[in-house]
């Protein structure tokens, strides 16, 4: 059912065409409705159940990611209308008195353990994983960072030698490249003037890469035979790629670094705690009944 409710609010926050991407809100307009909003802004009224802003808060952080691209004021229509539809779904539960299952007391419990239980751990790692730790991984990696040589390159694709024979020559005469390449070429990028962007040596097919890479800037290859023809390259311009920076290989840092972590609290917790498993257990193949649950 859960799955239905969130596929819903999808429905419904994507139905409308999306004439922007999400709006990109600027820091102090945020700060600024931060200081005057605090989550219990009611959204909706169903029978005594308020719906508030931040009931809609904690349902997107459980929508996939696609839901970033959603327009703001189009995503909080369509989860506003889950939880008026979970919130009357509520109320009946609670008419029908659900609440006092058997089932329901042990899936309750059930949540709010491994809730609790993931709260803590992230509340752990998170005062073990300073920034300061992480800038100084990242500095670290900043030192071994080899960047990888690329090219920005131009060419022009026919089906024969003499016909890139024929390109060089007039390239020779003084004719523009990239005029010549969307006259001529038979590749997709002849369209923008031969133009490749930018390309490392592993991203084209061997001969095709060592007849860029052994140009240099402005400098036009003899043709260069590969599978797809015949090629005649224009060497645009080179870099050595820089690193990332820290905001965007931060998460990947992090990530790393809480590797193994999880367990280590864990122990941490087990060690500390009075634990104590029963020898004797019920038989094992009772735990795959619904059975368990029954009134």
């Amino acid at each position: 059912m859960k799955y239905r409710l969130k596929a819903a609010t999808l429905a419904i926050a994507t139905a409308l065409p999306m004439f922007a991407l999400a709006q990109q809100v600027g820091e102090t307009e945020l700060n600024v409705a931060l200081s005057q909003h605090d989550g219990s802004e009611v959204l909706a009224t169903v029978g005594d159940q308020k719906v508030t802003l931040a009931d809609a808060a904690m349902i997107y952080t459980t929508l996939p990611p696609e839901v970033a691209q959603v327009p703001a004021d189009q995503l909080l229509s369509g989860i506003t209308e889950q939880l008026v539809s979970e919130t009357v779904l509520y109320e009946k539960a609670l008419a029908a008195k659900l609440d006092q299952s058997k089932e329901m007391t042990y899936r309750l419990n059930a949540i709010r353990r491994s809730a609790l239980a993931e709260a803590y751990l992230t509340a752990e790692m998170a005062k073990r994983i300073t920034e300061e730790q992480l800038r100084e991984e990242y500095d670290e990696m900043v030192k071994q960072f080899g960047g990888e040589e690329e090219v920005s390159a131009r060419h022009i694709l026919v089906k024969t030698e003499d016909e890139a024979k024929a390109l060089v020559k007039a390239l020779e005469g003084g004719t523009d490249f990239a005029k010549l390449a969307a006259e001529k070429s038979t590749g997709p990028s002849g369209a923008n003037g031969g133009d490749l962007g930018w390309f490392g040596p592993g991203q084209m097919v061997k001969p095709f890469a060592d007849a860029a890479f052994a140009l240099k800037k402005g400098e036009v290859s003899a043709p260069v035979e590969t599978q797809f023809g015949w090629h005649v390259i224009k060497l645009e311009d080179r870099r050595t790629q820089s690193p990332p920076p820290f905001d965007i290989i931060e998460p990947q840092l992090r990530a790393k670094a809480s590797q193994g972590m999880a367990q280590e609290i864990i122990a941490e917790a087990r060690k500390e705690a009075k634990i104590s498993i029963e020898e004797k257990t019920p038989p094992a193949f009772l735990v795959r009944q619904n059975e368990m649950f029954k009134d």
